[in-house]
């Protein structure tokens, strides 16, 4: 019986999609920053809502509140310079994709006490297991 050609390229597909998944379905996972602050405003119609969680917005995007609705912004860097405690929790397995995105660099860009940490498929900001 002869392979299909195709089959590969349904797996990375199936792969990339599982990606945010894999990582918003731990539930303990952040990207880097913080929404930014808006000024107050007049809005003159409810816009609907562009996502529900950070993970939902394309690259560093987060899912912010905006003057009319809620919108996948840029986010603005943490001023944080406190050493956190704790330890990366183990990661089991890693994603197939090619160069997966960080979506942090370093522990300082996480919000509270998450930190920066290898996941399956790249960086993102975890709650940290106890040293």
């Amino acid at each position: 019986m002869k392979s299909s050609g195709l089959f590969p390229i349904a797996v990375l597909l199936a792969l990339g999609t599982l990606v945010p998944w894999a990582v918003e379905g731990t539930g303990k996972a952040l990207k880097a920053g913080v929404c930014p602050i808006r000024k107050p405003a007049q809005c003159l119609r409810a816009e609907k809502p562009q996502c529900q969680t950070d993970w939902q917005c394309s690259g560093k995007k987060k899912c912010c509140p905006d003057v009319c609705g809620i919108k996948c912004l840029n986010p603005v860097a943490i001023v944080n310079r406190v050493r956190k405690t704790g330890k990366c929790p183990v990661v089991y397995g890693e994603c197939m994709m090619l160069n997966p995105p960080n979506y942090c660099e370093k522990d300082s860009q996480c919000q509270g006490n998450f930190k920066c940490c290898k996941g399956m498929c790249g960086k993102a900001c975890v709650s940290p297991t106890q040293a």
